[in-house]
């Protein structure tokens, strides 16, 4: 019986998440439409942009990153990025207080993760 190593099933799991990517980023009528739940492209989005921080990190460590932590944070980092453009363009559109908020909250994420992976450290062990 075939035994996948840990690193061959977090690829093979992170080869779905792309086509997961894919499939809700660039296709999201397509797929909505067999689907229950129908289209909602700012839902929709967010769960791409999740998908794609979650490929960021996990192909790092995958690959064999020497410090998984700061993989981690890059992904992290790309998910705030993108969901504060998500909130932020839906509050230009709509001027909601919620959009407005986390547009802002997901930006100091980002400041504060891009001056944390400025720093140059050794990986802790």
């Amino acid at each position: 019986m075939y035994l996948p190593t840990v690193r061959t099933a977090t690829a093979t799991w992170l080869a779905g998440t792309a086509a997961a990517l894919v499939v809700q980023g660039v296709f999201p009528e397509k797929f909505a439409e067999t689907t229950a739940w129908g289209v909602n492209a700012g839902w929709q989005r967010e769960i791409a942009i999740w998908n794609l921080g979650t490929l960021v990190a996990g192909g790092a460590i995958v690959a064999g990153d020497s410090d998984p932590i700061r993989a981690q944070l890059r992904g992290l980092t790309v998910l705030s990025a993108l969901f504060g453009t998500n909130h932020a363009v839906a509050a230009v559109r709509s001027g909601k207080p919620g959009n407005i908020a986390w547009a802002v909250i997901n930006g100091a994420g980002v400041v504060s993760s891009l001056a944390a992976l400025s720093r140059r450290e050794t990986p802790a062990r």
